[in-house]
């Protein structure tokens, strides 16, 4: 979530779209800052509501000290003042500032708001600037590995985009101390943001944008975030939520060890560990430290310290200020100040969670979909034990200690040729062996937490624990598959197919009743963000790299149908009877293949990652081409008339990735929370690239079931379907994109 209004020079929200004559170039144009200008919505001469009751310092930001992006009277009188749909910053010295708006009368107006940000603020989203990206690689590796010439000129069309997202500290634009105040954390490094309102840096998206650099053989940009990380663990001890200094009081699900691993697998550059491992311990130290409580299990009576999201907060989030203040002060009855600072921590826990939010931390989850706020007001975030949070430390520990051992051996076999080469004596990395203890020991005190709280036999699948009811969670998430992901194995699991089937039924119900891609965030639909029809990138990963995990571990066979029938998910697993489950609309199904003629004959662990891929893949290019993407020489771009199918279609903004997609309509976003869908979109970009790579060659040709084929030589139409997409073959042959790609007759057949 980013900002209503935030601080001097933060970054307002704007629509980040791919310019459909993007190419795989390194010609270099920034797009242009658009800056917002006070647009009250209330009479001038109204009074700013909530001028009686204010929030207390925050001590998490600036010391409790006035700021302008603290929550403070300044900060909540230009929040509630309507005068912005978003966030707009400010110059001048602090204590002018901060003087000026003393000086307002009491009774602030609207009018007085509106005056005062005019002279004391400027134009947001200046400290940070686009940069021309340097050792750009048009054609990578994955690029060879797909074998549909649409996809494949699509992923390049993607892989162009990180030009559009690519950012420097702009030295020019930052605040001198004493002259202006900025709530940016200024970085050493280039950032890759994840688009739209997102202009900075954030923590649990970056994991996914590394896999899209590492696949787009941008390894400068990849160290480069990386480094930036460090840096910031370095200075605060954690690594925040995200890049301002008001995302200083939380995290958000602690990624950095499997970004370090990922990066030392895949370059197989060893040297990064000598900054990153104490650093690494460092952050983990900090959620050990500052978000881990002890449960005892009702099941098994062991105590287990397990880790939760709990943030110290008691006044709205400045980035979502308005929001929270509506939340707590829209209650009825009427909350009192001590219930407000629950819910304020509830709601920055819940932001803390990258959930935000979801029916997991609600005691109360569908009270009202067209009205987030009373489905808020029960938020009980601190009491959830995540099953994925639990299940990623186990693995960061794990891999932590992989991580010293690697640098261990390397270390010892340095020091042995330098030894042998001198007549020392070798070392033999001895000195690491209390960290590789420590960290195999919390690893398994977390997998063994996962395994007895979270792990359902009867219901063969993985669930949060809520300590509030003393018993597992009924909400079936993708967030269940992640302690396989992380390599935390049920009993009786290895080797038995038949409880593997068990694990995977409800993805296969669900592959067969929806549309669209099956990982959706959860099967309530309550409006909120992270449920239904939502379905996000990063679940896409996780889930695909759980099965990969299910076939280590069993011997998979070919199932002649990879969906099932209700009766088939193990009883129980999706915690919802059929008739509670929420209907495919008919409208939207068109020609979506519901199963690809690519996964029959492969092994049933392999068969659902690749039919996964093909919804993400579909999911993500229809919705791109339903917004007016094209492919110079092969694409056309559709017509206005059906540009505007899915309501997605905005001028001006053609061929846009979006964060997140609708399970029910690979047409279109997703939608639903408390901002519209954004657009840019890193970790979607992130995760086309690496399913590019992994999975690429088994990708049939796309189809969009609200769109039409047509296929076009010599400028005439040749070939209309129902659906699909609209083809212009003229220049493939001369296109080295898809060199060695044929047409034949049959190529573009509808699936």
């Amino acid at each position: 979530m980013r900002p209503a209004y935030a601080a001097l020079l933060v970054p307002l929200p704007f629509a980040l779209a791919q310019n459909a004559s993007t190419t795989s170039s390194v010609s270099f144009s920034a797009t242009p800052v658009t800056t917002s200008v006070p647009s009250p919505t209330s009479p001038l001469n109204s009074s700013v509501p909530g001028q009686d009751t204010y929030p207390p310092a925050q001590y998490w930001c600036n010391a409790g000290q006035p700021d302008v992006y603290c929550p403070s009277v300044l900060l909540q009188d230009v929040e509630l003042s309507g005068i912005f749909s978003d966030s707009k910053p400010t110059v001048g010295t602090l204590n002018d500032t901060l003087a000026a708006f003393n000086a307002l009368p009491v009774n602030r107006t609207v009018g007085d708001i509106e005056n005062f940000v005019n002279q004391y603020f400027k134009g947001e989203g200046l400290e940070l600037e686009q940069v021309a990206i340097e050792g750009f690689v048009s054609d990578p590796a994955i690029l060879n590995n797909i074998s549909d010439p649409v996809f494949k000129a699509w992923v390049s069309e993607v892989n162009s985009y990180w030009q559009l997202l690519i950012r420097q500290t702009n030295q020019s634009a930052l605040c001198e101390s004493g002259v202006c105040e900025s709530s940016l954390i200024p970085l050493n490094n280039t950032i890759v943001v994840p688009g739209g309102r997102y202009r900075e840096i954030y923590y649990w998206d970056s994991y996914w944008i590394l896999h899209g650099l590492l696949s787009s053989e941008l390894y400068t940009y990849a160290v480069d975030l990386l480094e930036n990380f460090m840096d910031l663990i370095e200075t605060y001890g954690f690594l925040p939520n995200g890049g301002r200094k008001y995302y200083l009081d939380r995290s958000q699900p602690p990624v950095f060890v499997q970004m370090i691993d990922t990066y030392v697998t895949q370059t197989g550059n060893t040297s990064i560990l000598a900054r990153a491992l104490p650093i690494l311990s460092t952050e983990l130290a900090w959620w050990q430290a500052n978000r881990t409580v002890n449960v005892t299990s009702p099941y098994t009576q062991t105590q287990y310290t397990v880790a939760h999201y709990a943030v110290n907060n008691s006044a709205p989030r400045p980035e979502g200020y308005v929001e929270d203040y509506e939340t707590a002060f829209g209650a009825s009855p009427p909350l009192n100040e001590s219930a407000r600072a629950d819910l304020y921590a509830e709601l920055a826990s819940g932001a803390e969670t990258g959930w935000d939010y979801s029916a997991r931390w609600a005691r109360v989850p569908v009270i009202n979909v067209s009205d987030n706020y009373p489905a808020l007001r029960t938020l009980n975030t601190r009491a959830i034990v995540p099953v994925d949070l639990n299940a990623l430390l186990a693995g960061n520990h794990a891999l932590l200690a992989k991580l010293y051992t690697t640098y261990a051996d390397s270390a010892a076999n340095a020091t042995t040729a330098t030894a042998n080469a001198t007549s020392g004596t070798p070392a033999n990395g001895s000195e690491y062996t209390a960290q590789i203890e420590y960290h195999t020991a919390l690893a398994a005190n977390y997998s063994a937490a996962v395994l007895d709280l979270m792990w359902d036999a009867d219901r063969a699948y993985f669930y949060d624990f809520n300590t509030s009811a003393n018993a597992r969670s009924d909400l079936y998430t993708p967030a269940g598959l992640w302690p396989l992901w992380q390599n935390i194995t049920p009993p009786g699991l290895a080797g038995n197919e038949t409880k593997a089937l068990e694990i995977v039924s409800g993805t296969r119900y669900l592959l067969g009743r929806y549309a669209g891609i099956p990982t959706v965030a959860t099967l309530l639909y309550t409006g909120l963000n992270w449920d239904f029809p939502n379905s996000w990138p990063p679940h896409v990963y996780t889930t695909i790299m759980a099965f990969e995990q299910i076939g280590r571990l069993v011997n998979t066979t070919v199932l002649t149908n990879l969906t099932l029938d209700y009766a088939g998910v193990a009883p129980g697993q999706l915690g919802l009877n059929e008739t509670d489950l929420q209907p495919q609309p008919a409208s939207t199904v068109g020609n979506t293949s519901l199963q690809t003629a690519e996964a029959q004959g492969k092994p049933w662990d392999l068969a659902l990652g690749i039919e996964i891929a093909n919804r993400y893949m579909s999911s993500a290019f229809c919705s791109w081409y339903s917004t007016g993407g094209e492919i110079d020489g092969l694409l056309t771009q559709l017509p206005l008339s059906d540009l505007n199918s899915t309501g997605t279609y905005t001028a001006g903004q053609t061929g846009v990735m979006f964060e997140k997609f609708n399970a029910t309509d690979p047409d279109a976003a997703g939608g639903g929370g408390e901002y519209t869908v954004q657009i840019g979109f890193g970790w979607t970009n992130g995760v086309v690239l690496w399913l590019a790579g992994a999975l690429g060659q088994y990708l049939p040709a796309p189809t969009c079931p609200l769109i039409p084929i047509i296929e076009v030589e010599g400028g005439q139409n040749v070939t209309s379907y129902a659906n699909g997409t609209e083809l212009d073959t003229r220049s493939m042959a001369g296109n080295k994109r898809f060199a060695g790609y044929r047409r034949t007759k049959d190529w573009r057949a509808p699936h």
